[in-house]
């Protein structure tokens, strides 16, 4: 049933469109445009997530959500994917944006499969997401009460075989370190270097891998004017994340204390800020879901491998509104990077792992 071909020639013609976070137009009009050629009426809201509402011929059944994000990282602009052994790769000059056009066009891929065989499924609802990689921003801002499914299917990276049931809470960190400005030869001993303190204060923190569920990073650092001035401004922005509330809660304060320790000692001031991104989600092994998912996967003729998360997902999102929700993969690996490929075997398996969700929830309870 399902069209390989089409499956792959989708996804080339998806990843030369380019689709930055915040930068999706293009390739949702195309996405728009390939489900309105299925018959179906896609929708978005004011922010540009795409909604398809899918009427089952199932009555009796538990509405699903499938979704994948539209947007990717950078340097993600004039991408042009070479295909060798087995896997879809880039030309090492950008990424490949497999993360995550692979889920959207496996998803589309399972439409056809199911309009073309004329399917017996349940209500579904297919959502493609803005601006994930930029803290969920748009999961995070969508209505909520159009989300009716009981469970929730998140395609990103991994293997198909691989289910995230978990994942860790994020906060991030910003803060503003006022010294005091200075001639840099003449007057250095009358200024107080902003970019001296924050210096010192990130050495002093705990970064990096804190422990098995906990991570924290400086990711972003801004200051200083010329190399003759003491500078007397820096910004500095971070993120601590864990499955773990009061293992996040003790890391934050653990890199709050070192920027108010290093600022006393230099005689600076500092201002912080903590913003929630998105909440921890866990869901235990007996819980109907990821039973469900299980036997589709073993479906495939796969081994099951269940683990948790190191980062965040439109999952959390999901799971934080009351739609129990898991990620799952469709063969996309090397995230995030120019070494980024598509295992076409596993982009096959994961679409099909699609289609037998379908027929597993579309069962009557």
């Amino acid at each position: 049933m399902l069209n390989k071909n089409r499956l792959l020639k989708r996804f080339l013609a998806y990843v030369k469109i380019a689709s930055h976070s915040g930068e999706e137009q293009a390739f949702a009009a195309q996405v728009t445009k390939d489900l309105k050629q299925l018959g179906l009426k896609p929708s978005q809201d004011k922010i540009g997530n795409i909604f398809v509402q899918i009427k089952g011929s199932v009555p009796g059944t538990h509405e699903i959500l499938l979704n994948a994000h539209l947007d990717t990282v950078s340097p993600g602009k004039n991408i042009k994917p070479v295909v060798k052994k087995g896997a879809v790769f880039s030309n090492g000059k950008t990424i490949l944006g497999a993360d995550n056009k692979a889920g959207v066009a496996a998803i589309m891929e399972a439409l056809c499969v199911l309009k073309e065989n004329k399917l017996p499924h349940g209500d579904i609802l297919v959502l493609f997401t803005i601006q994930e990689e930029t803290g969920l921003l748009g999961s995070r801002q969508l209505d909520h009460r159009k989300i009716k499914a009981r469970y929730g299917f998140v395609f990103d990276g991994g293997s198909p075989q691989l289910i995230h049931n978990a994942a860790p809470s994020q906060k991030n960190i910003e803060a503003w370190v006022h010294g005091k400005a200075a001639h840099a030869g003449v007057h250095p001993d009358k200024g107080i270097s902003a970019i001296k303190v924050a210096a010192e204060a990130i050495t002093r923190m705990n970064l990096g891998r804190i422990d098995r569920e906990t991570t924290a990073n400086i990711g972003i650092i801004q200051g200083g004017k010329a190399t003759n001035i003491i500078p007397d401004k820096v910004y500095l922005k971070g993120e601590a994340r864990s499955r773990t509330p009061h293992k996040l809660t003790k890391q934050l304060k653990h890199m709050v204390e070192c920027l108010q320790a290093a600022a006393k000692k230099q005689k600076a001031k500092v201002k912080i800020k903590i913003e929630t991104i998105y909440p921890a989600f866990h869901i235990p092994a007996a819980d109907p879901i990821l039973k469900i998912v299980t036997r589709a996967v073993n479906k495939l003729g796969l081994k099951e491998v269940v683990k948790a998360s190191g980062g965040g997902s439109d999952a959390n999102i999901f799971n934080q509104h009351g739609v129990k929700s898991l990620i799952l993969g469709v063969g996309a690996h090397n995230l995030h990077g120019v070494k980024e490929k598509l295992v076409i075997k596993e982009f096959i398996q994961g679409t099909g792992l699609i289609l037998e969700l379908i027929k597993l929830c579309s069962k009557k309870p």
